[in-house]
């Protein structure tokens, strides 16, 4: 989604440095984005209010909010496709895996 988006908008995100976590991968505020989802994702409270308070210091609450949105999205998208039992389709599995890989994922079975 993120690569189909960021091409859309003119912006294509850089996944080798989104991958390496150096620089902005080529988005907007893309370093300050990066550190909050990782604060996200490690459920680290200190790290997320630094990374919240630093988001919003270069950006507004607003566009904080909406990263905060993107992320409980994202997480929500997962739970019900991991509740309802759905699987990728074999085509497009070469593709996830060469990503998660490419990002230095793990892919779960």
């Amino acid at each position: 989604m993120l690569s189909w988006s960021s091409h859309q908008d003119g912006t294509p995100a850089d996944v080798d440095a989104l991958a390496s976590g150096d620089g902005d991968a080529g988005l907007p505020h893309g370093a300050l984005l990066m550190a909050f989802a990782e604060a996200i994702a490690q459920w680290d409270e200190a790290a997320l209010a630094s990374a919240r308070d630093a988001l919003v210091g270069a950006t507004s609450e607003a566009f904080m909010i909406d990263a905060a949105a993107v992320a409980a999205n994202f997480e929500m998208m997962t739970r019900v496709a991991d509740g309802t039992g759905a699987q990728h389709a074999p085509e497009a599995m070469a593709d996830r895996t060469a990503l998660a890989a490419r990002l230095g994922m793990v892919e779960r079975p």
